[in-house]
C-alpha cells in the first residue's frame, strides 16, 4: 500500500500519522471483501492526494470512507455506520 505523508488529528487533538491499515481493520466488520476493502483505501488516498493538505481531521477520513463505502456497497455502509455509532458510544469504556 502506498504511503501518504499525511498527519492525522484525532478527536482528543493528538496527531497521528495517516495509516491505512486502520481503515482496513474498520472495514473487516463490514462484510466487504478484502478487494473491495483494498480499492476503498485506494479511494481515500487518492482523495488524501488531491486534498493536497498536510493535516485532515480523523471525522474528515471517517466521511469519505462512508462516501466510498456507499458506492460499493449499501448493507457494508451500514454495518459501517453501526460500528462508528458503538466505537463513539463507548469512547472511554475499558471492558
Amino acid at each position: 500500500m502506498k504511503h501518504i505523508d499525511i498527519k492525522v488529528e484525532k478527536r482528543d487533538k493528538k496527531i497521528e500519522d495517516y495509516d491505512p491499515e486502520k481503515i482496513l481493520k474498520v472495514l473487516a466488520v463490514t462484510g466487504l471483501t478484502p478487494d473491495e476493502s483494498k480499492k476503498l483505501v485506494a479511494a481515500v488516498n487518492n482523495w488524501l492526494e488531491r486534498f493536497g493538505r498536510p493535516k485532515v481531521t480523523s471525522l474528515q477520513i471517517r466521511d469519505r470512507v462512508l462516501v466510498e463505502i456507499q458506492k460499493i456497497n449499501r448493507s457494508a455502509a451500514k454495518k459501517f455506520i453501526w460500528y462508528e455509532k458503538y466505537k463513539d458510544k463507548n469512547e472511554g469504556v475499558n471492558y
